[in-house]
């Protein structure tokens, strides 16, 4: 057969980079029979041993492998052709082309034998001889063979198929696996400054490493791009490195283009995770199959490792290329709903920060801040630092702390995050003594102190990360800083400065092509400035554009400029038009609970009723902010400012709220609600002219006693109604409920009887008598068997109850389940005073109130068995059958039950006649 001496020939080496800590552990270890290098593509396992060969000088045999090399045959025939250029001819064995293999073995075993210097025999690519069991055999057979002077070098992208457990336990393996491969600082620092020639700063270096993870092709290949660039060029690059298109190529060709089409499918899905769980992978992709699909990758050493709590990861860069392949194959939106999916199956898994992560990167913020809410309550405050540091930028290559610090951060608690600035505060302190950035981590710790209150420290914090970012070329995080800047100084009352970092920050994104989280921002602060300087018509364009951006990115946040629009068309005094708008921004924060939002709006929507002589709804959204701004010094004092200008100021009967009494003289309601519904105030009825004003008033008499929230009075009030005109008929029907019960009251929050406490409503009884209390009075706490001494109680009871409850309101579900329980007790009531004039010898009371209870319930089976027993009992015996064919009618022809009466009837005439 031809020998083609290319695949005996190493590769040629232009420069060779001395790999000194892997040339050492070769040194230490070229006495075993076996050294094993394992690792994906591109980690340098063939330029090690070459370079290795060329700076020690050893001879080796090189046999590069290919997919022909499975025929034992030329296998053996390679082997030999390459050994023999290092045996002499006159110590050649006979060669004969007809050999058998075993004689073609012996061949190589008596050559091997008659090297006199170090030989390594060096098999490249050994991967492709995978499940080769005759060549495996040929192996075993050579090492159990080879002489000291001769060494197996066995490279390739998974673990030989050989006996590597028992040679180990000889002492003749030695390994080397991706992780001995991938080069360490030291190295990369050597690699680009001695090699390349290229001097880059020990912060640029890291970066680098990081993100590469030490994969020996993507340095060489980065290096081809950044000896081009300049250093603003340079660290902008690096800050944002990710997959070059040579990177891409290579990927693409070696690694990606090798596997099968459902693999490459797989591998694509798998990007969006952090982790490779199966059991999760089986319930997203819908497989069963996914352990032995991530199984396999890790046999195959396609870029994937066990991390030290032995989850399942891809390497950084390669995570990116497939989230890059998958982007370039489906659209965003299906991008998007894979993650909301991922999500939801998160979630029920109980792995709630994970589920958050995928939840925000699909644009479903109102189920991330509902679960942040889920979170809070479950997870100790520490916990929420992986949340705050990071946990979000490391899923998605797309994104990074620009675009999740806006939302994050008014999403975590405040009384959270507090905990949390010591921590920040010792890593910013590690990053500067060791002259690194620290930018990511002041942009978190100023975040943190703005919502705390502490504005001048925040201040100097988003300006010393605007710095940082800067010097990073982290565009971006530079112009989000300097918008939060912006709104620093405008809470400050500093619009010139306001308006020219806000300006900056909008002169980044459009020359940077900035995410739309922090144009939005940087958008809605100008407009903001505007507004304080009057500009109105220019604000107005500024919100629009807010607007139209916030549609690309946090949701939530939209609360923010429709609060902007409430306060533009108040400054035009267009009061129904800036409370629509101003109505529409507490609905849509209402939405996501978000505390910092829901206050803003609420605060703006009151100072709008204030311009509106509207004190009683203004105060109500004051108050409303007051308690969501709690937690947050600066907001408070703002809210608190505004509600007591207020309170100073002259309403519109020019009656001063300050000078108001806190609540006028209350006058004694009686409510009839058994039968029909009346409320009197003395000798006058009093009416509820609104029909919902009417059904909040009973909603808050059947949970008399209870303390109601607002969203759950919307839901049983306003079922079908979006949030915003479910608010605004909830306030309009507090606001009529309380003028209907109160005529003369001026304020609503000094009630007498529909009393606020925070975000809760509920009836005060103090000055209200209700029927059905009278009733349950008579009846409650007391047995049902009817004795002398309580008869007088029941009979009360009795009279007390002139009809169901709420009878003339039939459909509203929330007055079932009080209706059943008096109808229940009423019935009792009924029975038992029957049975006690039975008793008592009262035959004609006892029937008239028989009578009475299946008047009320003709389908009382067991009142018709006891009805007629005692009939027969009593010799009468045509009542008797008037009642049993009553039940008859009722129980057997209407609803199929079978009277069991019959025999008895029949036995008891009889007796009746006879007598």
């Amino acid at each position: 057969m031809k020998i083609f001496e290319s695949k005996l020939s190493p590769p040629e080496l232009t420069k060779c980079f001395p790999r000194e800590r892997l040339f050492l552990f070769l040194d230490q270890h070229l006495h075993k029979t076996l050294l094993s290098i394992t690792c994906e593509g591109g980690y340098g396992k063939t330029t090690l041993i070459s370079s290795y060969l060329k700076a020690r000088s050893i001879s080796a045999v090189w046999y590069r492998l290919e997919t022909s090399d499975r025929n034992p045959h030329t296998f053996l025939a390679y082997l030999t052709a390459g050994l023999g250029k290092h045996v002499g001819r006159e110590k050649m064995p006979d060669a004969n082309e007809n050999r058998t293999a075993a004689q073609a073995i012996d061949q190589l075993v008596a050559m091997m034998a008659a090297c006199e210097e170090r030989i390594l025999i060096v098999l490249d690519d050994y991967h492709l001889l995978k499940d080769q069991e005759e060549i495996k055999q040929i192996m075993v057979h050579l090492f159990h063979s080879s002489p000291p002077l001769i060494t197996f070098i066995v490279t390739g992208r998974m673990k030989p198929d050989l006996p590597l457990v028992q040679m180990k336990l000889r002492q003749q393996l030695a390994e080397l696996s991706t992780q001995d491969m991938a080069f360490n600082l030291e190295e990369t620092e050597s690699l680009f400054r001695e090699l390349f020639h290229l001097d880059i700063s020990l912060e640029e270096m890291q970066l680098i490493l990081r993100k590469t993870e030490g994969w020996a092709a993507s340095l060489v290949l980065l290096w081809d791009v950044l000896k081009n660039l300049n250093d603003t060029q340079r660290k902008h690059f690096i800050t944002h490195m990710g997959i070059t298109e040579d990177i891409y190529s290579y990927l693409v060709t070696e690694v990606l283009g090798q596997q099968n089409e459902e693999l490459q499918d797989f591998l694509l899905h798998t990007s969006l995770l952090e982790e490779l769980e199966p059991a999760i992978i089986n319930r997203w992709l819908d497989i069963s199959h996914a352990q032995k699909m991530v199984d396999h990758l890790h046999t195959h050493h396609l870029f994937i490792y066990r991390d030290h709590r032995r989850a399942y990861r891809y390497h950084q860069l390669f995570k990116v290329f497939l989230y890059q392949r998958l982007k370039s194959e489906v659209s965003q939106a299906e991008i998007n709903q894979k993650h909301v999916q991922l999500g939801g199956i998160y979630e029920q898994n109980q792995q709630l920060l994970r589920a958050f992560v995928h939840y925000t990167w699909g644009n479903e913020y109102l189920e991330a801040a509902r679960l942040m809410r889920i979170m809070v309550n479950r997870y100790r405050p520490e916990w929420f630092l992986h949340v705050v540091d990071g946990a979000l930028e490391a899923l998605s290559p797309d994104h990074s702390l620009a675009t999740t610090s806006l939302f994050l951060f008014r999403c975590v608690p405040l009384a959270i995050m507090e905990e949390l600035i010591p921590v920040l505060e010792e890593s910013i302190k590690r990053k500067q003594e060791k002259n690194g950035l620290a930018a990511e981590l002041q942009h978190r710790l100023a975040n943190i102190y703005f919502y705390r209150g502490d504005i001048k420290r925040s201040q100097a914090l988003f300006l010393a990360s605007a710095e940082g970012a800067e010097q990073a070329q982290d565009f971006a995080l530079v112009a989000l800083n300097l918008s939060m800047l912006s709104q620093n100084c405008r809470l400050q009352d500093k619009p010139a400065d306001a308006i020219r970092y806000a300006r900056q920050s909008l002169s980044y994104s459009e020359h940077h092509g900035i995410p739309p989280h922090v144009l939005m921002h940087g958008l809605w602060n100008l407009a903001e400035v505007l507004l304080m300087q009057k500009e109105l018509d220019s604000a107005e364009t500024f919100i629009q554009e807010t607007i139209a951006v916030s549609d690309l990115c946090d949701e939530a946040s939209k609360a923010f400029p429709y609060s902007s629009m409430n306060k533009l068309y108040r400054l035009r005094r267009e009061y129904e038009k800036a409370i629509e708008w101003g109505r529409k921004a507490v609905s849509h924060a209402s939405r996501f609970r978000i505390d910092t939002d829901i206050g803003w709006a609420n605060m703006e929507l009151g100072i709008t009723y204030i311009h509106a002589q509207e004190p009683e709804l203004a105060e109500e959204c004051l108050c409303e902010a007051q308690r969501y701004f709690q937690k947050y010094t600066h907001f408070y004092r703002l809210s608190e400012r505004v509600l007591a200008e207020l309170k100073a100021s002259q309403t519109y009967e020019g009656i001063s709220v300050k000078s108001r009494p806190l609540a006028l003289e209350a006058k004694h309601l009686c409510i009839n609600i058994l039968g029909q519904f009346i409320i009197q105030c003395g000798q006058e009825n009093i009416n509820i002219t609104r029909k919902t004003s009417l059904y909040l008033f009973l909603l808050l008499l059947t949970n008399r006693g209870r303390r109601l929230t607002k969203d759950y009075i919307m839901e049983e009030l306003f079922p079908d109604d979006g949030m915003e005109t479910a608010l605004n008929k909830f306030y309009v029907s507090l606001s009529i409920l309380r003028k209907n019960l109160e005529p003369e009251l001026d304020n609503g929050r000094n009630s007498a009887y529909v009393k606020q406490d925070g975000d809760n409503y509920f009836l005060s009884m103090e000055n209200i008598r209700v029927d059905a209390d009278d009733f349950l009075q008579w009846t409650s706490g007391k047995e049902w068997r009817v004795t002398p001494l309580t008869i007088d109680q029941f009979l009360k009871a009795e009279s007390c109850y002139r009809g169901d409850y709420a009878r003339d309101f039939p459909y509203q579900s929330f007055l079932v389940a009080e209706r059943e329980m008096l109808r229940s007790c009423y019935m009792r009531v009924l029975e038992g005073v029957a049975s006690y004039y039975w008793d008592q010898k009262h035959i004609e009371r006892s029937i008239h109130y028989y009578d009475k209870i299946l008047e009320e319930d003709p389908y009382s089976e067991h009142i018709y068995q006891e009805y007629v027993a005692r009939l027969l009992e009593a010799k009468l015996v045509v009542k008797a059958r008037r009642v049993y064919a009553r039940g008859k009618r009722y129980l057997e022809e209407e609803l199929g039950i079978p009277m069991q009466l019959d025999l008895i009837l029949d036995e008891k005439e009889n007796i009746v006649r006879k007598k």
